[in-house]
């Protein structure tokens, strides 16, 4: 039984702690505004959208994977997708972009990241003291043994 006390503390309860401060942090960062388009250097517009989910690194949820076309000041059109920010009622919208590492393009402005984070934060601290209540009876005990008091020095 302390077995699978110590699989369930330490494995599983990390895990859903992860899928749910994701699922907490995604919920904000997938929020789109369109921007300034006139000012973009890259302007994305939805072709197509597949929906993915529901449990997946991103947290609990689903979520779409679309098909854009890039569109740059310079006249130049390409093909890429993305992930997450966009969805079907998105469409033939177009959206102020810039390209990111690993060439992902993200929406120049998303409106409540400030407020993902604050909350995603909150969690992890609220979260720790969960595990805390839930790993601290899974150790074996002499790791849960509180140290002797010292002895008073002699006169």
């Amino acid at each position: 039984m302390k077995a699978l006390h110590r699989i369930f503390a330490f494995l599983l309860v990390p895990f859903l702690g992860y899928l749910l401060g994701a699922t907490i942090f995604n919920f904000f960062w997938d929020q789109a505004a369109p921007g300034d388009l006139k000012n973009a250097d890259m302007i994305a517009v939805a072709q197509s959208c597949e929906r993915k989910g529901p449990v997946a690194w991103r947290g609990f949820g689903y979520y779409h994977e679309c098909r854009i076309e890039r569109r740059f000041d310079d006249g130049t059109v390409n093909y890429s997708k993305v992930v997450g920010w966009l969805d079907p009622s998105d469409i033939g919208k177009e959206y102020a972009a810039h390209t990111m590492r690993r060439a992902q393009v993200a929406p120049d402005e998303r409106p409540h990241v400030f407020v993902g984070w604050l909350c995603t934060f909150v969690f992890a601290i609220l979260y720790l003291f969960v595990i805390a209540h839930v790993a601290v009876p899974a150790f074996p005990e002499r790791f849960r043994q509180e140290p002797a008091p010292a002895d008073p020095p002699a006169p």
